[in-house]
């Protein structure tokens, strides 16, 4: 007996010392998923009868409901056929205020889940019912409002400010955003989708006077914008996602952006699914303040687009946000056009153009090929132009040749 509880024991001690295998941590697949087919538990349920399109009709605000408790799901004032009608026209279709295949096929397509149009009688609708917070973060005094409620009527003016007084813009120029810890996507690694949602922002701020910062310190009642993934009823949303193939996001105005984590987001290197680049810059606009346009080229359309190789903000949302919080003010010192030879990784010559802007001691470089400023600029331009005055640069010249590249920067006064 002794001799078999010594084994045992001896047992016991290899077992203990043995290296124990970790617990797998949450997975993120930063792969395309293209090759995957999504469980028919998450796909969104098709609108093919009368019945599903009343429903998509009163959603997205195209049909008037006489109290926020109706639920017989017929429209009231409008008739299903005007409303219809309405549809139609918006998405250029012809209007004959019937269901024929292409108006269920445009209210099928992937789009965003904030109301497209709001009716005189939702004048009258509450803000949504007290639920559990948001991202699980305490509310913040200033009332949350679904975009619906910030929607102009049918022919009237837009203005700067809600029916309520309450002003619809951000009061301040920078702003903090954070991607939630315990709300992070399932496809796409953690750092992936901060450095697409960086992207996101960015491209507004270089429209407007706005600085958009991540902000991973403060308590989360501090932050101005919070992002987060989720699936169904989620993060304590009254909106419920429906799964693939239709509502992939929604927005609450000057607070939170939810992303259907059903839906197949791609990375910036991807051609396939739906892009978390444009989805993100289309619910930061709502955040803003924009509502959603019909208008050809538009990152606010309500239906998601494939993404173009360039793509960027259309002049029509640059000046939609400009309205709303203003332009970028003030002149350049010198702007310049700098093309130079330079050799790649092969030893092979290639010639780059690029044109910069000189303020004060800070530089801006405008990448020609990709139609935008380069990713952290300004920079100050001791970091990048050794040699040459800290600030308030007069004049530039390039000689360039086969035989000379040589660069002249001017400073001095006039007599």
């Amino acid at each position: 007996m002794l001799a078999v509880s010594d084994l045992r024991l001896t047992m016991l001690l290899c077992w203990l010392v043995t290296p124990q295998p970790a617990q797998p941590e949450r997975l993120f697949h930063s792969r395309d998923r293209s090759d995957l087919e999504p469980s028919p538990l998450s796909r969104a349920k098709p609108i093919a009868d009368l019945h599903a399109a009343q429903n998509f009709l009163l959603k997205y605000g195209w049909s008037e409901v006489s109290s926020p408790k109706e639920s017989a799901g017929v429209p009231v004032g409008f008739t299903l056929a005007q409303a219809v009608r309405r549809f139609q026209k918006a998405n250029r279709l012809p209007a004959s205020g019937k269901l024929d295949s292409p108006t269920l096929a445009a209210m099928n397509k992937p789009r965003c889940g904030v109301p497209d149009t709001r009716l005189p009688l939702q004048d009258a609708l509450p803000t949504p019912p007290a639920l559990p917070t948001p991202l699980g973060l305490q509310p913040r005094a200033r009332q949350k409002r679904f975009l619906q409620m910030l929607l102009p009527k049918p022919g009237g003016k837009q203005e700067g400010r809600s029916d309520t007084g309450a002003s619809r813009v951000f009061s301040k120029k920078t702003l903090t955003w954070r991607l939630v810890g315990d709300a992070y996507s399932s496809q796409l690694s953690g750092d992936e989708q901060r450095y697409i949602f960086r992207l996101a922002f960015r491209m507004w701020s270089e429209v407007t006077p706005l600085d958009f910062r991540e902000d991973l310190t403060a308590p989360g009642t501090m932050v101005d914008i919070k992002l987060g993934f989720g699936r169904g009823r989620h993060l304590g949303c009254p909106r419920v996602f429906d799964g693939s193939g239709q509502e992939f996001a929604h927005a609450w105005h000057l607070g939170e952006i939810h992303f259907d984590d059903d839906e197949h987001f791609t990375p910036l290197s991807s051609d396939t699914g739906i892009s978390l680049l444009k989805v993100a810059v289309h619910e930061i606009g709502h955040v803003l303040g924009l509502p959603h346009t019909y208008r050809v080229g538009s990152i606010m359309q309500p239906n998601y687009i494939p993404q173009e190789p360039a793509f960027e903000l259309d002049w029509s949302d640059r000046k939609a946000i400009q309205r709303l919080y203003g332009s970028c003010e003030g002149s350049f010192d010198i702007v310049f056009d700098w093309i130079r030879k330079e050799r790649n990784q092969y030893g092979e010559v290639r010639v780059r153009f690029n044109t910069y802007f000189f303020r004060n001691s800070w530089y801006w470089l405008y990448e020609n090929r990709n139609n935008r400023t380069r990713y952290g600029d300004p920079l100050q331009i001791l970091t990048g132009w050794r040699g040459i005055p800290m600030q308030r640069i007069d004049a530039f010249v390039h000689v360039w040749s086969w035989g000379r590249d040589e660069r002249y920067f001017f400073k001095g006064i006039c007599i």
